[in-house]
């Protein structure tokens, strides 16, 4: 009776219907999502007219346009399906970003040329033209970055498969355990009735 009374309390305890482990599931997701960094991508557009730049959701990237703005004229464009809109330009060493973009997640370096977005979101993919003029006002360069930003989708469900599968292997090891500790303790039971 001792033995069928501890089989029920275990099946109650390990006993999981389907709400439980979809919340599992998509905790485990949050999780891996909260604490994967955010990936950082560098993009080299200083030796190149056309440049195609991947960037993983959510993360940062760094496009290189030139070595040094300093003393240049830049306009910075982004293509829409409607026109273009201004993203950014230098003019007598000041950098002004524009209105969409100026959400604290868009920086130009002047001493090195880099652009710089962080938390990079969907709407950010698409094509973008910098226009590089020298101090007398002459374009000297014009350069086409494609910025392809990527969803992590893939990656959070093979950590959170791993970790479904960890919770598994850890509940496995559980129920081996209680059933050696039942067993050892059936044994002394009998051992001591003999």
């Amino acid at each position: 009776m001792s033995s069928l009374l501890s089989f029920i309390r275990f099946k109650s305890f390990f006993f999981w219907d389907m709400e439980q482990v979809l919340f599992l599931l998509v905790t485990l997701a949050g999780v891996t999502h909260a604490f994967l960094p955010a990936a950082e991508t560098k993009c080299d557009a200083t030796s190149n007219t056309s440049v195609l730049c991947q960037v993983h959701l959510g993360g940062t990237v760094y496009i290189q346009m030139m070595n040094n703005a300093s003393r240049h004229q830049l306009r910075c464009k982004k293509y829409l399906p409607t026109g273009t809109i201004s993203v950014f330009s230098l003019k007598k060493e000041k950098v002004t970003i524009e209105e969409p973009f100026r959400n604290k997640t868009t920086e130009f370096f002047i001493n090195n040329g880099t652009l710089k977005i962080t938390n990079v979101e969907k709407n950010h993919s698409g094509r973008y033209n910098l226009e590089v003029f020298d101090p007398r006002g002459i374009q000297v360069k014009n350069i086409d970055i494609n910025l392809d930003v990527q969803d992590n989708f893939w990656l959070i469900i093979a950590c959170s498969v791993g970790g479904g599968l960890l919770i598994l292997a850890l509940t496995l090891c559980c129920v081996c355990c209680w059933k050696a500790r039942c067993n050892k303790k059936s044994d002394r039971q009998t051992h001591e009735l003999h």
